[in-house]
Order: structure tokens, then sequence, then C-alpha cells
């Protein structure tokens, strides 16, 4: 009966760390920024678009991106090399700053794959 709890016990502990894992590798799928509402807040999502904007702090960076649909902010904490009118693909977590519905992106990708942040 010990053997058998045992197993069991390291098989859920298996389980947990392989969801563990995947929850992290898994890409979301692609949203256009029209779709980006209140009801994603602290969900993970993907949105492609071009840079319209960039706007440097110390230790920040707010890049406004557009696609065919609309426009949002994207929150970087820390400065990269990026320029207006390069598209990028970013990855993060749906928020809002002063009731403005923003991203904090995790990673972003240069659509032409020069860097991966």
């Amino acid at each position: 009966m010990k053997i058998l709890l045992k197993i069991s016990l390291a098989i859920s502990i298996l389980g947990i760390l392989v969801l563990l894992i995947l929850s992290n590798t898994l890409n979301p799928k692609l949203t256009k920024i029209e779709n980006i509402n209140k009801k994603l807040i602290n969900q993970k999502i993907q949105v492609k678009g071009e840079i319209i904007n960039i706007k440097n702090f110390k230790n920040l960076q707010i890049i406004t991106i557009k696609d065919s649909t609309g426009r949002i902010d994207l929150v970087l904490y820390e400065n990269l090399n990026l320029s207006k009118k390069q598209t990028i693909i970013a990855f993060g977590r749906v928020n809002t700053y002063k009731d403005q519905i923003q991203i904090s992106a995790d990673k972003i990708i240069k659509t032409d794959n020069e860097f991966e942040k």
C-alpha cells in the first residue's frame, strides 16, 4: 500500500511539473488589437503590429503599436533597440494604467527574426 501511495505521489508531482513547463512554453494565439478589452485583464496574449511611437525612460520603454484594427501601448521593463515602422510580435499580459488598456510585454520578436527579448 505504501508503494502505491509513493507511486501516485510521484506521478502527481511529475504531472504538475509538466503543466508548469507547458504553461511557460506554449504561446497564446494571435489577438487583434480591437479584441483586447477588460475581460482579458491578466491574460497572456500575443499581438502583432507596426511600431508607431517609442518613449524611452530609465529601464522602461513604452512602445505604441498598431495593426489594421487599432493601436495599443506595450510596456517593456528594459530598453531595446527598436525603431518606428518595425513590425514586431509581442507576448505579454493585458493590464490597465490610468484606465487605459496596455500590455506588459514579456517577449518581443522582430518579424525579420533579428532578435528576441
